[in-house]
């Protein structure tokens, strides 16, 4: 049985702001530390706010735009570029304000609707709708503050809208507490691989460096069966909105960070998925774009998928060095400023080469004392890939849940929600 709701009009009930044109920031305004916060809308992210992606203005700056100087519970909406992307500001740390691209959004009747009801209605399907509603056949994308104004929403009783507010929170806040643990877990692999093999090399890689007996530069073209760029035919090719059975990985995929199973799909011939099918223990680097150049992933099983143009796929001969001390080497300072010399190199348009990603040095210690380092961390790796897991389970099971207690469809009045 469906809940009863009332329809309002939202625009009645919220205090939205944005900041004024003329008063939008230059580049060199911006300042590498302060007192004061500025988001930008890169720093609205599916896992919410990133506040070491935001940067720092004058007092002056500051205090001009008082309307938007953000409170603790303020919902933040991007309403250029990507139009929808969400933050919610809580425990707030220190003053903080919004670019031009983001409006603020305040709850002014919290007798009447739950503030957390209304953030989980904008991230649902409806609020998207909405979105496409009122942008298509724009040139540019622009969502504006008059468009609030009319929306109409659909309101259950404040009691009801709690208890839809605490099934999702439940389930976010155990999303959150993985990922902590996995930032924690990527932490402590990053700190003894450190501590164990980058002592000995300098950002400059000196071979004159006092190593220990037996370790040795080596390149890692010396590990690597087999490298190629992945398939021309699906280099363009725009991601099916039908299921082909056969996933593929973009660069996109990687500097999103995406799951498998957020890959789109490849029409691809039976020839090149049989050339192009990612395995267990493949390496895939992206070579193209700033802002992803060099990242990379390790495929942990067997994948029904491929990948494409803008990405290097390494097969690795495992008995010569271990899987995880080459994990920790393709996730160190050592090569991000390797990356970061060939981006300059190649700035007009960053493309990395495979024979620049293979040229990459490392200083490798014997075999066994790579494998005593796997066998401290892989527990931490597979742990890792463990929660990762569970984390996509749980993204599923709130966006089944949100669109259908925002509905109604799922009757929970007489149910006890007290997590």
């Amino acid at each position: 049985m469906s809940l009863n709701f009332e329809t309002v009009s939202l625009g009645e009930h919220l205090y939205i702001k944005g900041r004024i044109g003329w008063k939008g920031l230059k580049k060199e305004e911006y300042l590498d530390q302060g007192d004061y916060r500025i988001i930008n809308a890169t720093a609205l992210e599916e896992e919410g706010i990133n506040w070491d992606d935001c940067g720092y203005i004058s007092k002056e700056r500051f205090e001009e735009s008082p309307e938007i100087i953000l409170k603790d519970k303020d919902i933040l909406i991007s309403k250029d570029g990507t139009i929808g992307k969400l933050g919610y500001v809580k425990n707030l740390e220190m003053d903080s304000t919004v670019a031009s691209g983001i409006f603020v959004v305040r709850n002014q009747n919290e007798e009447y609707i739950d503030t957390d009801f209304l953030y989980y209605y904008f991230k649902s399907p409806f609020f998207k709708w909405f979105i496409k509603s009122v942008t298509e056949g724009s040139v540019i994308p622009h969502l504006y503050q008059r468009d609030f104004t009319d929306m109409e929403f659909n309101l259950f009783d404040l009691d009801t809208q709690k208890k839809c507010s605490s099934i999702l929170n439940a389930i976010e806040e155990k999303i959150n507490v993985n990922r902590k643990i996995n930032k924690n877990l990527d932490n402590q692999m990053y700190l003894l691989f450190n501590n164990y093999f980058l002592k000995f090399v300098s950002s400059n890689e000196n071979n004159d460096l006092d190593i220990p007996d037996g370790w040795k530069f080596k390149k890692l073209s010396e590990f690597v069966i087999k490298s190629n760029t992945g398939a021309d035919a699906i280099k363009k090719a725009p991601i099916v909105d039908y299921d082909t059975g056969i996933k593929c990985i973009r660069t996109g995929d990687l500097s999103n960070n995406r799951s498998f199973e957020e890959w789109g799909y490849a029409d691809i011939s039976e020839g090149n998925y049989d050339k192009y099918k990612l395995s267990k223990g493949d390496i895939i680097v992206a070579r193209t774009g700033t802002a992803s150049l060099g990242l990379n992933r390790f495929i942990m099983e067997d994948l029904n998928a491929v990948y494409n143009n803008g990405l290097i796929r390494l097969k690795i001969d495992y008995s010569k060095i271990s899987h995880l001390f080459l994990y920790g080497y393709l996730n160190s300072y050592i090569y991000k400023k390797y990356i970061e010399a060939i981006t300059i190199e190649t700035s007009t348009r960053p493309n990395m080469k495979i024979n620049y990603l293979i040229n990459f040095k490392m200083l490798c210690p014997p075999y066994n004392i790579q494998q005593k380092y796997e066998g401290l961390t892989k527990n931490m790796l597979f742990l890792k890939y463990k929660l990762e897991k569970e984390i996509l389970s749980l993204n599923k099971l709130r966006d089944v849940l949100l669109p259908k207690l925002m509905s109604g469809e799922i009757d929970i009045s007489k149910i006890n929600c007290d997590f």
